[in-house]
């Protein structure tokens, strides 16, 4: 179905609806439209779940044989015990 066959479908089709059913596809409509926009607060949810975990891995400390230099990050310090053995 091309683009042309469905708007000329969607159109005898709102044609033949009543006064009513189209009020209530409006509604509908408007409702959906309302629901897209409430995902960018999500998102910021996210963003401040993310910030509150990278905060958290930053301020664990790394126990073991060797002192963790003072000039370093604690994420750093943290890759680097990972990764260097």
């Amino acid at each position: 179905m091309t683009t042309l066959e469905l708007r000329t479908s969607i159109t005898a089709d709102l044609d033949q609806m009543s006064v009513e059913m189209l009020e209530n596809v409006s509604r509908y409509v408007k409702r959906l439209r309302r629901r897209t926009r409430n995902i960018k607060p999500q998102a910021d949810a996210s963003q401040r779940r993310r910030e509150a975990a990278m905060l958290f891995v930053k301020n664990l400390s790394v126990s073991g044989g060797e002192p963790v230099p003072a000039d370093e990050r604690g994420i750093d310090a943290l890759i680097a015990e990972k990764y260097d053995k």
